[in-house]
């Protein structure tokens, strides 16, 4: 498997699993303090930046892919980051 398919891989993996913890807390987010929406929304532009970012990943060429992924990686690990306080509030 060439790089470029391994890194839309593990991408569209990632992908899954915060789309699927997005959803979660989306469904209680009428819960949520005010200021826990705020952090929401942040992470709402945040989780739009990361999957316009893993859409194009598979458009890259093989000299840039490393970065590309990198930058997905970090915004992943961002939002991962930020789900987990709001998660554990709910």
């Amino acid at each position: 498997m060439n790089i470029i398919k391994q890194l839309v891989q593990k991408s569209e993996t990632l992908f899954k699993e915060l789309q699927n913890e997005r959803d979660q807390i989306k469904l209680q987010a009428h819960l949520l303090a005010m200021d826990t929406k705020e952090e929401w929304n942040e992470l709402e532009q945040k989780y739009e930046q990361f999957k316009t970012k893993t859409s194009t990943l598979a458009e890259v060429t093989e000299d840039s892919a490393g970065e590309v992924a990198e930058a997905i990686k970090l915004v992943g690990e961002e939002l991962r980051e930020g789900y987990k306080p709001i998660r554990n509030s709910l």
